[in-house]
């Protein structure tokens, strides 16, 4: 046993170099483990930055674009308002009929649609005729009364 505990500290006196070696792979594994999980974190992070600029810009094209729709709505309701659009039709010699003038066409087969009858609500229903099945038309205190009567008369 002495032998061997001889050979095993000579081995190791003549190995030192091995273990700054190892140690030093060891710390180079980690430093590149931490590199590359930076490397991935930056990537990430540049393409949120990136996805961010876009969002910004597509907000701001956004409330270009509602701007220039809503300027083009009030300059149509400018154009065709009522006032405007007569102005325009006297220009172009329209004037209003006069009710002699007005000819109307009977279409034969034409039948017109029938007039809208808008429903009952729900709450207009008549109160005089239940809905619900007799079964379920028996109060809490009616159903006491006849449960605890057929008991009593149960001897």
């Amino acid at each position: 046993m002495a032998v061997l505990n001889r050979r095993r500290a000579q081995a190791s006196r003549r190995t030192g170099w091995r273990l700054a070696v190892r140690s030093t792979g060891r710390t180079m594994l980690l430093v590149v483990t931490l590199l590359g999980v930076g490397g991935m974190y930056l990537a990430v992070s540049a393409k949120v930055a990136d996805a961010g600029r876009r969002v910004l810009t597509l907000e701001s094209q956004k409330a270009d674009l509602q701007q220039t729709n809503d300027e083009l709505s009030a300059r149509l309701a400018s154009l065709t308002s009522p006032e405007r659009m007569l102005e325009l039709a006297s220009g172009l010699g329209f004037r209003p009929a006069n009710p002699g003038e007005v000819e109307y066409l009977v279409v034969p087969g034409y039948e017109p649609p029938a007039p809208f009858v808008a429903p009952k609500p729900p709450a207009a229903t008549d109160s005089s005729v239940s809905q619900l099945s007799p079964a379920y038309t028996e109060t809490l205190g009616q159903w006491f009364g006849r449960l605890f009567s057929k008991t009593e008369t149960a001897p």
